[in-house]
């Protein structure tokens, strides 16, 4: 698998990003997400607590892989964790899906990163992920 991708430039410093599909654990209900390539998140992925309810993940939920992240302030915030199971390109894969109230848009972590070359080429604003 390899796919390119574009950074947004919806925020004042473009940032890359990936379009995924996520869907509830028994693959019944799936979003389409914009999610940033966020390295760091150590975690999977994290979405709203809008996008984690409407895929009806707190039927999944697994409470002992919940944690607690943490703001560029410092500030503890709890995580809840669900199973869910991610799409991007060809590739299908189960992962631990995060939200919390405080997030605005989705965040893709080192967790599922890590399982690829992971390329950002910040002067051509171009992202690049391989296996």
């Amino acid at each position: 698998m390899k796919l390119g991708a574009r950074y947004s430039e919806a925020e004042a410093i473009p940032a890359p990003v990936l379009e995924v599909t996520l869907h509830d654990a028994l693959m019944k209900e799936s979003l389409r997400l914009t999610a940033k390539v966020d390295t760091g998140f150590s975690g999977s992925l994290l979405v709203t607590l809008e996008q984690y309810l409407k895929l009806g993940l707190h039927l999944y939920e697994e409470p002992e892989k919940a944690i607690s992240g943490r703001l560029a302030t410092g500030v503890a915030v709890p995580l809840r964790a669900s199973k869910g199971v991610l799409s991007l390109g060809p590739e299908t894969m189960d992962c631990v899906v995060y939200t919390t109230p405080l997030l605005f848009a989705p965040m893709l972590g080192r967790e599922l990163l890590n399982r690829w070359r992971t390329t950002l080429d910040g002067p051509k604003k171009a992202l690049e992920i391989e296996n």
